[in-house]
C-alpha cells in the first residue's frame, strides 16, 4: 500500500511539474477584447420592444442600444443583437452566463445586486437611474409626503412598492409605467414613484399630458446603471469604462440622454426638486455632422468616394431594390428608405440586424460590414423625397 502511495505521489508531482512547464512555455492567454476583435463583433442582449431602452425596429433604437452602438464603434467592433424578454429578470440575464451575448445594458452597479449575481460584474454608470417622482399635470405639490394618504402609484413588486408600504403610504398598484400614466390621465392618481427612464420618456413623448418628472428622490431609490458582463472579463470592463469616460467628456452621452428624456436623479438634500424633463425632438439623430472632425470620422467609417458609391448602388440593386424600389422611391413593398430619420450608424444597425417584425432579414448573414456601409452611403446621398411625395 505504501509503495502504491509513493507511486501515485510521484506521478502527481511529475504532472504538476509538467503543467507548470507547459504554462510557462505557453503564450499569454488571449483577452476577451482580442477575441471579440478577431470575431469582429460584440453581442448585445436587449428586449425587442422596450422603449426607451431598446427596440428591434430601430426607429428609434432606444437609449441602451444607442449607447451600446457608440461603445462598439469606439472599440472598433460591429454589433449583433440577441433579443430577450427583459421582464424575465435573471432568466434574461442568464444569456450572459451561457455566452449567448457579451453585454446586457442597464444593470445596477449596486453591492446587493452584485452579491446575488456572483458571476456578473457591472461597468461604470452611463446614466444615474432608479425611481423618480412622476406627477400629473394637476398635481398640487412636489412633496411626495403630501400624497401619503391620497395614494402614490407604484409599479407593483418593485422597491418603492415595498418601501412605501413599510412607511405607511397608501399605494396604488399598477403593472408598468403605461398603466400609471393611464391612471393619471383618468384622474385616478396624481403622483407616482416609478422607473425614472420610463417616466422621462413618457413625459418627453406624451407632451399633451403635461406630465412632470422630478430630478430629486430619496437616495435609496437611486442606482448607477452600467453594462452587465461576465466577472471574468475584466479587460472588456476596463475598455468599456475608458470609452464611457470619452463619451461623457465629448458630450455624446449627454446628447443621448436629452434625446430620450433621461432624468439624471439626485439625492434629496433639502434643495427643492425641479422638473427634469424637456420636450423631446422627434428626429432620431442628426444625419449630418456639424464639425470638421465629425465629418472626418464619418468619412473614415463610411467612405463616400465614387467607387464606394458605385459599389453601394450595385449592392442596393441586388439586396434592396425588390422591397424598397428603385433609388429608394418605395416602388416595392416597403417604406421609402430616403425618409429614414437616423444617421449613417443608425441605418447600418438596421440593415445589419434587420427588422424581423417587418419581414426584413438581418443582412449581417449575407453581406460584409463594408458592403453594408456602401449601401448606407449610397442611400444617404439619394435626393430627398419631393414635397408632393411626402403625403404618401
Amino acid at each position: 500500500m505504501r509503495n502504491l502511495f509513493n507511486i501515485v505521489s510521484a506521478i502527481a508531482v511529475s504532472l504538476i511539474a509538467l503543467a507548470a512547464e507547459s504554462h510557462a512555455a505557453a503564450p499569454n492567454a488571449v483577452s476577451t477584447l482580442e477575441k471579440l476583435r478577431a470575431y469582429g463583433k460584440i453581442t448585445l442582449c436587449a428586449d425587442r420592444d422596450l422603449l426607451p431602452h431598446s427596440s428591434s425596429k430601430m426607429d428609434p433604437p432606444g437609449f441602451d442600444v444607442e449607447v451600446a452602438q457608440e461603445v462598439a464603434k469606439r472599440l472598433e467592433l460591429g454589433i449583433d443583437y440577441k433579443w430577450v424578454a427583459a421582464f424575465k429578470g435573471y432568466r434574461a440575464i442568464r444569456n450572459l452566463y451561457s455566452n449567448d451575448c457579451d453585454i446586457f445594458m442597464g444593470l445596477p452597479n449596486d453591492e446587493e445586486f452584485l452579491e446575488e449575481a456572483r458571476r456578473l460584474d457591472v461597468t461604470d454608470a452611463y446614466y444615474t437611474g432608479g425611481f423618480a417622482v412622476l406627477l400629473s399635470k394637476d398635481a398640487p405639490s412636489f412633496d411626495l409626503e403630501d400624497y401619503k394618504t391620497k395614494g402614490v402609484a407604484v409599479d407593483i413588486m418593485t422597491v418603492p412598492d415595498f418601501r412605501l408600504h413599510e412607511r405607511g403610504f397608501e399605494r396604488k398598484l399598477y403593472y408598468g409605467v403605461e398603466k400609471v400614466i393611464e391612471a393619471m390621465k383618468a384622474g385616478e392618481v396624481q403622483a407616482g414613484l416609478v422607473p425614472a427612464l420610463e417616466a422621462g420618456w413618457a413625459a418627453h413623448t406624451k407632451t399633451d399630458l403635461g406630465l412632470r418628472v422630478l430630478d430629486r428622490t430619496e437616495k435609496q431609490y437611486i442606482y448607477p446603471m452600467g453594462f452587465g458582463l461576465r466577472k471574468s472579463e475584466q479587460d472588456l470592463k476596463a475598455a468599456i469604462n475608458d470609452v464611457l469616460r470619452n463619451l461623457e467628456e465629448s458630450g455624446r452621452l449627454s446628447e443621448l440622454r436629452r434625446k430620450y428624456g433621461v432624468v439624471e436623479l439626485l439625492p434629496e438634500d433639502g434643495t427643492p426638486p425641479k422638473v427634469a424633463n424637456q420636450p423631446v425632438e422627434t428626429k432620431v439623430a442628426e444625419a449630418k455632422p456639424d464639425t470638421d472632425s465629425e465629418k472626418t470620422a464619418l468619412e473614415a467609417d463610411f467612405p463616400s468616394d465614387a467607387k464606394s458609391l458605385d459599389e453601394g448602388r450595385k449592392l442596393y440593386k441586388q439586396a434592396c431594390y425588390k422591397c424598397h424600389g428603385p433609388k429608394g422611391v418605395s416602388g416595392g413593398t416597403r417604406p421609402d428608405v430616403r425618409k429614414f430619420k437616423g444617421d449613417h450608424y443608425d441605418m447600418f444597425a438596421v440593415v445589419q440586424a434587420g427588422r424581423l417584425d417587418y419581414g426584413m432579414p438581418a443582412f449581417a448573414e449575407y453581406l460584409t460590414e463594408d458592403e453594408i456601409k456602401q449601401i448606407v452611403v449610397y442611400i444617404k446621398q439619394l435626393p430627398p423625397p419631393e414635397d408632393d411625395y411626402k403625403k404618401h
